[in-house]
């Protein structure tokens, strides 16, 4: 197809489709004169998965292009141990946090990961994130509990076996593309349904407590 039918297929417009070609966004298509060339489905989903990154993960240009070379790394061949995809894959979007040019301090992070008995790289940059996180809130004073934290612990424990177990399941010419959505798109949506949950709950709360009525019909 030549570039106006690909972008009519993305809806996306032409101008957003030729920047994705110059910032390597997208891969080049078959050139058949200086100016033309002819793309096929192979484009069209990588402009889906671009989509989908930008607008739904909230992922930068940059981070894009790190999951991008991580799916043609040889780790995330369809002949390759599906361990060593996710993780590549997992790591393609983290970054050192820190503030104001100085690095967090990752004591808080590496005591929860010790109390609830992970096996984490010292040198993992999600360390990073989490103690920038424990951080911010400690510096609002909404810091969790110990118990709260290994409460969350445990649910992103339950998430990430379901997560892996469904990367090592899938189709080996799948495999990198569905570690790539784990680690990016299905942060959107276990936020979402997280906040739906959040809903839920106070729909379900609000109708034991005298005097309050519920707005919403209670979910199972």
């Amino acid at each position: 197809m030549r570039i106006s039918q690909l972008s009519q297929a993305a809806d996306l417009p032409v101008g957003t489709v030729k920047f994705y070609l110059r910032t390597g966004l997208l891969h080049a298509g078959r050139a058949t004169s200086a100016t033309q060339a002819i793309y096929d489905q192979s484009h069209l989903e990588r402009l889906r998965l671009v989509r989908a990154l930008l607008e739904i993960g909230k992922l930068s240009h940059a981070e894009i292009q790190r999951v991008l070379a991580a799916l043609a790394a040889p780790q995330a061949s369809p002949d390759a141990a599906p361990l060593d995809t996710i993780e590549m894959l997992s790591l393609a979007t983290a970054e050192p946090a820190d503030i104001d040019g100085a690095r967090v301090d990752l004591s808080s992070a590496r005591e929860l990961v010790e109390q609830v008995g992970w096996s984490i790289s010292e040198d993992s940059p999600h360390l990073d994130a989490l103690a920038q996180a424990l951080l911010a809130l400690d510096g609002i004073g909404v810091a969790p509990s110990d118990e709260r934290m290994r409460v969350y612990a445990e649910a992103a424990s339950h998430v990430a076996r379901n997560d892996v177990s469904t990367v090592i399941e899938a189709d080996p010419h799948m495999r990198a593309l569905v570690a790539a959505a784990g680690t990016a798109l299905y942060d959107a949506f276990l936020a979402a349904l997280r906040q739906l949950a959040i809903e839920n709950q106070v729909t379900r709360q609000r109708t034991r407590v005298p005097g309050q009525r519920a707005t919403t019909i209670p979910s199972a």
